[in-house]
């Protein structure tokens, strides 16, 4: 039963843990047992089972990047959030602390966001608020998120292990003896940008020279600290054609990374008007469910294991999540968010309470359906903002309601009714 060096497991482990992790649950759960239980624990492990598992350098084993490591206390209480609370709860926030970032990516998501930071204090009176809404999964981002590092040490003081901190970088201002003080806190892992094969190609994306360094330096130390290691990466068209993904997985294998996220272009932030993404957004899709199968495979266990959003969001998956559904998003001037891909607002926590607005938004999300509506709604987006003459995203709320009234969001997810949840 051997593991490899970026936490691979066998078949073997992958099948024995799967079978452990299923009976942990059902004893430690035991007073909810009933055929209905174990049926819906069931689907619900299993449909990660496509997924490859990572073992981390602390032990614990990830089923996915999203889902907090087995057998943690954040891991049980997903399984509670998802089986045992009613209604369900969403398991995974995105979190933005700063719109601060010294980068120029093109893509960039947050670029045309308004407004000032959320203060020190409110930041921490939020974390608490979502972990209550029971949130496991804590992704913190920026900006550059290392620019606040004495609010990352601040929020890490602020949570027990009942939640799963990861934080985005692209690499800079990060140092061995930050990433030293942020595992002692229990961060326990990071996402690192890299958009390109080579120094050209990443350095040219963002904007910055010797951000690929800086990106390679930080998985190398990652590595080296037993920390936890995954790589964004925006999976373009011409990444696809000359090759670049493939050696890209290549590095990450030599790295030892444990992830490899592919996201596929997004009509978001500064891309929002981009309507020439739609064009090959199709093919795009399809080599993403490809490579996900490809790279998942247990006979490649020497590689990373490849989530992708498009696959975990596929129809026959778990659809979109947004919402707080499962996931939801805070951008860094406290404006609530279905998804950081989807450019509007139902409320800001500077004005109103975190509560208020999330029942506000749920709403709006109170089944899961099939559409992405971070692709099916762009356009409509967009065309609100020409309407109102609007710079700024996300669009505010007493515009977001105009949008709400005409969108489809598609057909409801048949794995949450197959899971009875949302209902």
């Amino acid at each position: 039963m051997q593991n490899h060096n970026n936490g691979s497991c066998s078949i073997f482990v992958k099948t024995f843990m799967y079978l452990k992790i299923g009976l942990h649950v059902i004893i430690k759960y035991r007073k909810h047992f009933s055929p209905s239980f174990v049926y819906h624990a069931a689907i619900l492990l299993f449909s990660f089972w496509h997924n490859k598992m990572i073992k981390l350098a602390n032990g614990t084993y990830k089923l996915h990047l999203y889902i907090p490591a087995y057998p943690t206390r954040a891991f049980f209480k997903s399984v509670e959030d998802k089986l045992i609370e009613n209604p369900p709860r969403p398991i995974t926030i995105v979190y933005s602390v700063t719109k601060a970032c010294t980068y120029k990516c093109g893509h960039c998501y947050q670029r045309k966001d308004k407004g000032a930071d959320i203060p020190k204090d409110l930041m921490l009176k939020t974390i608490k608020d979502i972990t209550d809404a029971g949130v496991t999964f804590l992704n913190i981002e920026g900006g550059d998120a290392f620019l606040r590092f004495d609010d990352l040490c601040a929020i890490l003081d602020s949570i027990d292990d009942s939640v799963e901190v990861w934080i985005n970088t692209t690499g800079a201002n990060v140092t061995k003896e930050k990433l030293l003080i942020l595992k002692e806190k229990g961060c326990y892992g990071y996402m690192v940008s890299l958009h390109g094969d080579t120094k050209e190609k990443h350095d040219s994306f963002v904007g910055i020279d010797g951000a690929f360094e800086q990106a390679i330096n930080t998985l190398k130390l990652c590595h080296e600290l037993g920390i936890g290691a995954a790589i964004n990466t925006v999976l373009e068209q011409e990444k696809i054609n000359d090759g670049s993904f493939i050696r890209l997985m290549d590095i990450a294998k030599d790295l030892k990374v444990n992830f490899v996220q592919l996201i596929h272009p997004k009509r978001a932030g500064l891309w929002l008007g981009n309507d020439n993404l739609a064009d090959g957004d199709k093919n795009t899709i399809e080599y993403v469910l490809k490579a996900h199968k490809y790279y998942n495979n247990s006979f490649r266990s020497k590689y990373p294991a490849l989530p992708a959003q498009v696959e975990e969001e596929h129809p026959n998956k778990f659809g979109c999540t947004a919402g707080g559904v499962d996931r939801f998003y805070i951008g860094a001037s406290g404006e609530v968010q279905p998804c950081e891909f989807l450019n509007i607002s139902f409320g800001n926590i500077k004005e109103e309470s975190f509560a208020v607005i999330f029942a506000r938004m749920r709403e709006y999300f109170k089944v899961p359906c099939q559409d992405w509506l971070c692709t099916t709604q762009a356009g409509a987006i967009s065309d609100l903002m020409k309407k109102y003459n609007l710079d700024k995203t996300p669009i505010p709320f007493e515009y977001t309601q105009e949008l709400l009234k005409e969108w489809n969001r598609g057909e409801k997810t048949k794995l949450y009714k197959k899971l009875g949840l949302y209902q």
